[in-house]
């Protein structure tokens, strides 16, 4: 089992504390000293006010944010969670993605989706009735730009004419591509091409509004882990899919409901179920709190489950 932590920005406004080079920096490294694989951010360019209201949440640029996550660190994992593919030109995504793989020494994970809010959709211009198809033409250029041979490929809105992309990624062929999301053509996308799965847990309520199947239990989580190694083994895949949940049993470090024995035995059922990665649960409304949690997080639960030397 390892540990990926998302940067606290999940709130509106943003908390201001936490909108600074230093505090990236400093909650980056601090993540990385508890034992955190990987640090990771969310997207949302656009989003609408009524969202923002009802539940939702600002963010940073993924790849401006990673970049200070990167050079305060030497091993975490600098992961999107989740960038939505269908917003970019995939030659513009994919230059971004190998930049911050170049200059990390390869510890980007790309994770991708195809979003769900149709105002920002429509704020950057974007059909999102063509979300599916502008994703998987944007995977197959990525993979070819990623190569840094010239690229002929005529697109749904973009026509290229030998065009090169340097610098190539770090990591070859490319990063890894964990998708997110909850449907079936998520996990068949993983099984026959994907190196990672996010699953959100989902309540039945939201699913509607988040376009998403409900995802409520370990139960619920098994059977869609069936389906895709079903998938898999019907591709000819063997290699293994990493799978990052979020685990909400037993609280989280820092409120008064935090029972960390609790929580260890959900992380063992989950990772009995599959899961490889858990998204932990350390946040705060300062610094000082993050980083108090971030290393409670590291001392009563990702050292517990450390292999034995």
């Amino acid at each position: 089992m390892r540990f990926s932590w998302g940067y606290p920005f999940t709130t509106c406004p943003p908390i201001e504390e936490f909108l600074t080079a230093q505090a990236l920096m400093e909650l980056a490294a601090s993540a990385e000293a508890a034992g955190f694989g990987a640090v990771y951010v969310t997207e949302h360019p656009a989003p609408a006010e009524r969202w923002r209201q009802t539940g939702g949440h600002d963010a940073l640029d993924p790849f401006v944010a990673l970049s200070f996550a990167a050079a305060a660190t030497s091993q975490l994992q600098l992961l999107t969670n989740l960038t939505v593919v269908p917003y970019r030109n995939p030659f513009m995504l994919a230059k971004a993605v190998a930049t911050l793989d170049r200059v990390s020494d390869g510890r980007v994970i790309l994770g991708m989706g195809t979003g769900y809010l149709k105002g920002e959709y429509h704020a950057l211009g974007v059909d999102f009735d063509e979300r599916n198809a502008l994703f998987d033409e944007a995977v197959d250029v990525m993979r070819m730009a990623w190569t840094g041979e010239p690229v002929t490929y005529e697109g749904l809105h973009f026509s290229a004419r030998d065009i090169t992309s340097q610098p190539t990624p770090a990591r070859q062929p490319h990063p890894p591509l964990w998708l997110g999301g909850n449907s079936k053509l998520t996990r068949r996308r993983v099984a026959e091409w994907g190196q990672g799965w996010m699953p959100l847990p989902n309540p039945a309520e939201l699913a509607a509004r988040r376009r998403s199947p409900p995802l409520e239990t370990t139960e619920q989580l098994r059977d869609m882990l069936a389906y895709l190694h079903d998938h898999a083994a019907s591709v000819g895949r063997t290699a293994p899919v990493d799978v990052m949940y979020m685990c909400f049993e037993g609280g989280a470090p820092g409120t008064p409901d935090w029972n960390p024995q609790q929580h260890l035995e959900a992380l063992h059922e989950l990772a009995e179920a599959g899961v490889t990665w858990i998204a932990g649960n350390a946040s705060g409304r300062t610094r000082a709190e993050v980083i108090d949690n971030l290393t409670r997080y590291g001392e009563e639960i990702i050292a517990a489950l450390a292999p034995a030397p």
